[in-house]
């Protein structure tokens, strides 16, 4: 199999090539593992562009076509998980479908009714519904602001994922208290679970019920294995009890996911965990240039007490490439540079806009994301707008559009009577209030007492919210409760576009997030139900934008670029303060340079200002646009830093017409 072959392989989904078509010679690293024993556990340590991907679906091919067994394939994120699930779909009689660990999760908690301990049927909140309705109502019930609710919940996940109990010193005991009763009492009544919280409720089950029903597979290979907190590993160790053969595939040098207690330690302590198992690496990079890999490696083997392992090497067929360290003057001259940069890269390099990652170290409130929008804009570049989806799930319409099709699969589906209550002039929190202490003195849920005081006509209620909240209820009825979804025959629609064809019916949404609803249908299972459907429109759908089907420049968080392969990658704000971020893990910060630094196959540019100013000029430093210098993590081996815009006008990029 040629070079660009084998890089199309696994770094480009879409492609009809798949491994069965074209005449593979693996190197011997990667034969060891398709050959790998299935009674035995596993574990791969594999470098960036190290052809993971290919290697363990030929290893699960083999298992199938060879020994007549199937493989489960679990990824961490959802990225990762869409791109392999086009990859195993050409071999659906050998393959089962991949998924994330939250999604094997819900999966194996709805196959066992009753073993959850989670409110049934599992109605999981999104994030406009935790972030609008639920956070305020808490808010207003503790007696507390919102961030220290905030706060509880941070505190609340994080013992989840790391299996104790640890307290948030900032937030008061009393508080504390008060907030876990109250919000035990308003997922009953409202009949929510949270997303952070459902491998734990599955790590319960395996423990309360040796014989859970987990499907018909007899290897697990665990993708990104490094980024696994105590509960993942603890869920992972329990299904191998049961007789399932492991195999852990992932690199320690890429464990960037602390802020959910993920730690390098767990794939380094595989083969203690796992007596016996076999150890594998992949140490040959397809993916990256020299130039790239090289400045790579200046980063993470300067890593202090980094476990030793064979040196990762570029291809012999890889090229030299592109890499500089570009410095400006202050934030606006930067956005500029890059935006023309990008410009460059497209015009004279050929380089697809898809195939451009903007990529910056954080993005609260957009601070570093909207400047550069703006710029690229203006430059006439599409461009990626990280907060799209997050927009359109929050717009009145289409928001209503969702509740609506949650009544379609659940007429008493609590959060979605709350939404359109919300959505609903004329009735304010006090109604809200009135349904919720109802169901509480019963006890019984929000829906139960809302739909069971519309029989009423609501005569408890003053006479002008009486009318308003009949009238309310009786039309959404009216569009819901006659829709058999076991009668839908879809055809070769998705639920995307059956959705989107009742939209007018049901009070319209808008042209973009009709658009959005067609795409996900290319993507997503529709024999897994219009719930589960609804349950993935945001999740899937910011992988989708920021995808390479977008066919615009990505702009991403260092921590989302995870999985991601572009011909190039402009990381920026790459000085001290900021990368490495003060208050984080020195350790972590140097790894995840080092995983966005990989990102790029020929063109890698990281980009510093001397001094910050603007939106981001709070990042990193106590000091509003005092004087920066540029990282630490690059002040010595083969990394010069140079002046960006002597650097764009060498080699034409401040010049030339718009794309």
């Amino acid at each position: 199999m040629q070079q660009n072959d084998y890089r199309r392989f696994w770094d480009n989904p879409r492609d009809s090539l798949t491994i069965s078509q074209v005449a593979w010679t693996p190197t011997g690293e990667q034969q060891a593992i398709i050959s790998h024993d299935i009674a035995q556990h596993g574990r791969v340590l594999a470098g960036p562009g190290t052809g993971k991907s290919a290697t363990v679906i030929r290893m699960m091919l083999r298992i199938a076509q060879g020994e007549g067994g199937r493989g489960k394939l679990l990824t961490f994120t959802r990225s990762a998980t869409n791109e392999l699930k086009e990859k195993v779909a050409k071999h659906p009689e050998a393959l089962l479908a991949p998924s994330t660990i939250h999604s094997f999760s819900i999966a194996s908690l709805l196959a066992n009714p009753g073993t959850s301990g989670l409110p049934e049927p599992i109605r999981i909140a999104d994030e406009w519904e935790q972030k609008t309705l639920i956070r305020n109502h808490l808010k207003s019930l503790v007696g507390c602001d919102v961030r220290t609710v905030d706060r509880a919940f941070r505190e609340m996940a994080s013992n989840w994922e790391s299996l104790c109990a640890a307290e948030d010193p900032d937030l008061p005991e009393e508080v504390r208290n008060r907030f876990t009763g109250i919000w035990e009492r308003h997922r009953a009544v409202f009949g929510y679970s949270l997303l952070s919280e459902l491998t734990y409720r599955f790590l319960l089950a395996l423990e309360d019920h040796p014989d859970l029903e987990l499907g018909y597979w007899q290897v697990l290979v665990v993708d990104e294995y490094q980024d696994l907190n105590q509960c993942d590993l603890s869920v992972l160790n329990q299904i191998a009890s049961r007789g399932h053969a492991l195999v852990a595939v992932g690199d320690d040098d890429q464990s960037i996911y602390s802020f959910r207690r993920a730690h390098p330690v767990g794939i380094r302590r595989f083969l203690s965990d796992y007596p016996g198992a076999r150890d594998y690496t992949l140490s040959i990079s397809h993916r990256c240039a020299r130039s790239i890999l090289g400045w790579a490696r200046h980063v993470i083997e300067g890593l202090p007490e980094r476990t030793q392992r064979p040196v990762l090497l570029p291809a012999p067929q890889s090229g030299q490439g592109e890499a500089k360290y570009l410095g400006f003057e202050n934030w606006k001259q930067e956005t500029q540079g890059v935006a023309r940069l990008v410009r460059w890269l497209i015009g004279t390099q050929k380089v697809a806009p898809e195939d451009i990652a903007v990529l910056f170290r954080t993005n609260y409130n957009n601070a570093w994301s909207a400047d550069l929008v703006t710029e690229l804009e203006q430059l006439n570049i599409p461009v990626v707008n990280p907060g799209e989806v997050e927009e359109m799930l929050a717009e009145e319409s289409n928001r209503r559009l969702l509740a609506l099709a949650r009544l379609i699969v659940n007429q008493r589906d609590s959060l979605a009577w709350w939404t359109i209550l919300h959505h609903t002039r004329g009735v304010g929190p006090r109604v809200r209030d009135y349904f919720y202490e109802s169901a509480v003195g019963v006890p019984s849920t929000f829906a139960d007492q809302l739909l069971l005081q519309f029989a009423d006509g609501f005569e408890e209620l003053m006479p002008s919210q009486r009318s308003l909240l009949v009238r309310t209820v009786r039309q959404i009825l009216e569009l819901v409760r006659d829709i058999d979804l076991s009668g839908i025959d879809l055809g070769d629609r998705g639920w995307g576009t059956w959705l989107s064809e009742r939209a007018d019916e049901f009070g319209g949404c808008e042209a973009r997030f009709r658009q959005l609803l067609w795409e996900l249908d290319d993507i997503l299972d529709r024999q897994e139900g219009l719930g589960r459907f609804l349950g993935q429109i945001q999740p899937v759908g910011e992988d989708l934008r920021s995808g390479r089907g977008a066919e615009a420049v990505r702009l991403m968080t260092m921590t989302s670029s995870k999985g991601l392969t572009v011909r190039a990658s402009i990381l920026v704000g790459v000085e001290e303060g900021v990368v490495p971020l003060g208050e984080r893990d020195p350790d972590e910060e140097r790894r995840l340079l080092y995983v966005a630094m990989t990102r790029s196959t020929e063109f890698l540019y990281l980009t510093w200002s001397g001094r910050r100013t603007g939106r981001t000029a709070r990042t990193g430093v106590p000091r509003v646009g005092g004087r920066r210098r540029r990282s630490s993590l690059l002040a010595h081996g083969p990394v010069r830093s140079e002046a960006g815009m002597a650097y764009l006008r060498n080699i034409g990029a401040l010049e030339g017409p718009s794309t």
